[in-house]
């Protein structure tokens, strides 16, 4: 029986032949089959993005950490409806304005003005906070108003009308 050898052609073939072999079945289209309700976890889908989220200003501090402003005016119940919410993980933000709706950065763009003129602590009375949500809000006739705030000391108040 007579041995042969493999020469450098060879060799190069039978490389050539295996990676030729090896991009078979990398096709990009998947037919796996994705149960349904699945989410892919790559998607950057719009409907994946919590809409509430604040990338400006996120991290600015205004004093107090969370605020939210409910108020019914001129008989329409929850015109006004502000949150705004600052924690570790991120900062969210709605701003209902009556039929105005924002969310996120839209919302913090026109909280952050008025944050800056907001000009309450945890040591301002019931009286005066309201007061001055109304003025910074242009806040008029509301027949229910209630405020919350956490302040950045970790003191927590409602107010209310």
């Amino acid at each position: 029986m007579k041995v042969r050898h493999i020469t450098g052609y060879g060799v190069a073939t039978l490389f050539a032949m295996s990676l030729m072999l090896a991009g078979c079945g990398n096709d990009e289209t998947s037919t796996d089959k994705v149960e349904e309700g699945a989410t892919n976890s790559n998607t950057t889908d719009d409907t994946m993005k919590d809409k509430d989220t604040v990338t400006k200003n996120a991290e600015t501090d205004y004093g107090f950490t969370s605020l939210s402003i409910e108020a019914d005016v001129d008989g329409d119940q929850d015109a006004i409806d502000i949150s705004y919410d600052r924690e570790k993980n991120g900062t969210e933000a709605e701003y209902q304005y009556k039929g105005e709706n924002k969310r996120g950065d839209a919302a913090m763009t026109e909280l952050d003005a008025k944050f800056k003129n907001l000009k309450v602590d945890a040591d301002t009375s019931e009286k005066e906070v309201i007061a001055e949500v109304e003025r910074v809000f242009a806040i008029q006739n509301a027949s229910r108003l209630e405020v919350e705030i956490d302040f950045s000391d970790g003191t927590e108040k409602e107010y209310k009308k």
